[in-house]
């Protein structure tokens, strides 16, 4: 898409800014079809926009500054190109104006008209007033921006658990500092509204990806900013998406009773809004079991699959960060590890079948990963305990996540092996915890999972 227009300082800007790519791309060593998969575009798109014949949008600058490693210089000078051409556009629709209104006579102090005060009044000329006009009609820019934004979040959802919460944070990095560079601007209420929410859904993802890596103090600080951010925006449904989100990660911090308040709070902003299923089976239902409130867990987990029916998921799995309902696949499973938090395996297999049998099917790594784990801890717990079953599983959701850091899935392998202690002279138990202990050995102060045999 070519944002510019075919003045030659633009042409010359943008050539210039081609031939940029290009030494970077050789210094990294990339090749033109290298690079152009790296940031997921075509080989002509590079090579075009190399030579100055192409002019893609912010979204690849971005992308090319993160894998060049580039420090930002591509898209601070995209965006330098992108004012200075706004600024040239404005200023030939100023004179078009100007030209097309003729001269405007100044009113002279004193003038009276019809049916006005005979009091001295000065007015300004009409091609003050058309300026104003125009100033108006170029939001559509912000329109243009805002767009890209709220485009740029919705893939960053949809790809997490997909990709690794690194790349994730890499490709994000950017969206913040632009995200920054738009707020310090001037935007009509709508537009700033729009702006706020996007912030805010930013936030809250880098909060969700801090908690992955195990960054909690960044992760409480993200999920706070985008409740903070909702709340400017004055959207509810996005203030009950944000108090989820800090509800998750106030859960994997083991702050039980704030996981409980911000599900709560969510839900009485949020009466009317998809996110009460993720509020009350992700925030309510799994709270309310660490606490162990039985009677709560099992109402949670009730009105949670009724509503199921009242708000459609937009596909067979939600995304975990839904900004839609959540689906009955992870409905399922978050039920399933409610109930084992209680030590009630009833009914826990055949939610968890549900919820394998679709997270295999949309190959997401971290679900498929917790939820053989939560199997695997409910094999532990059966009338006729099976072990070996329960070891098969862990190692299974262990390999599964083995190139990716999900801090959901270490806590969740730790109270695995916790369960298994009866069963700890079992080798293929102790291969997992040999298997935790070499994901996790750079963490000096974390324990042995299993007794020494020793």
């Amino acid at each position: 898409m070519d944002l510019f227009s075919n003045s030659d300082e633009s042409k010359n800007a943008c050539h210039a800014l081609g031939r940029r790519l290009a030494q970077l791309r050789k210094a990294a060593g990339h090749t033109q079809h290298e690079l152009a998969r790296l940031v997921q575009y075509g080989r002509s798109s590079v090579a075009n926009t190399e030579t100055g014949h192409q002019h893609p949008d912010r979204a690849f600058w971005a992308r090319c500054d993160n894998v060049l490693q580039a420090g930002g210089v591509l898209v601070s000078e995209y965006d330098r190109i992108a004012e200075l051409d706004q600024r040239r556009r404005r200023s030939s629709a100023l004179r078009e104006l100007k030209t097309a209104s003729g001269p405007t006579a100044p009113m002279e102090v004193g003038q009276s008209f019809p049916g006005v005060d005979s009091a001295a009044v000065l007015w300004e000329g009409a091609g003050s007033i058309e300026a104003r006009r125009l100033a108006l009609r170029s939001s559509i820019d912000d329109n243009v921006r805002l767009t890209y934004l709220e485009n740029e979040l919705r893939e960053a959802i949809a790809d997490n658990e997909r990709l690794t919460p690194a790349i994730l944070v890499g490709r994000l990095r950017p969206l913040r500092a632009y995200v920054d560079q738009l707020m310090a601007g001037r935007q009509h209420p709508p537009q700033r509204a729009r702006l706020y929410a996007a912030a805010a859904h930013l936030s809250g993802l880098l909060g969700a990806l801090a908690l992955d890596l195990g960054a909690f103090g960044l992760a409480h600080a993200y999920a706070a900013e985008a409740f903070d951010l909702a709340e400017a925006a004055e959207q509810p449904d996005v203030q009950a998406w944000a108090r989820a989100t800090q509800s998750l990660v106030a859960f994997y911090a083991g702050d039980y009773h704030d996981a409980l308040a911000y599900a709560q709070d969510g839900l009485r902003r949020g009466d009317t809004s998809g996110h009460r299923i993720r509020l009350t089976i992700n925030g309510l239902a799994r709270a309310l079991a660490h606490l162990g409130d039985r009677y709560g867990v099992d109402r949670a987990v009730d009105d949670a699959f009724t509503m199921l029916s009242d708000y459609p998921a937009d596909s067979p799995v939600s995304a975990s960060l839904a900004l839609g309902p959540y689906c009955p696949a992870r409905t399922a499973a978050n039920a399933a590890t409610a109930y084992l938090a209680l030590g009630r395996t009833a009914g826990v297999t055949n939610h968890l079948t549900v919820a394998i049998d679709a997270f295999d099917t949309a190959g997401l790594a971290g679900p498929r990963a917790l939820s053989r784990l939560d199997l695997a801890t409910a094999h532990l717990h059966a009338d006729h305990p099976d072990p070996e079953q329960a070891a098969t599983l862990a190692m299974e959701a262990l390999a599964l996540t083995a190139d990716q850091r999900f801090e959901s899935v270490h806590q969740r392998a730790r109270q695995f092996l916790a369960a298994a202690h009866p069963f700890a002279r079992q080798p293929q138990l102790r291969h997992v915890a040999d298997l935790l202990a070499d994901r996790t050995q750079i963490d000096t102060t974390v324990r042995p999972a299993l007794p020494s045999l020793s």
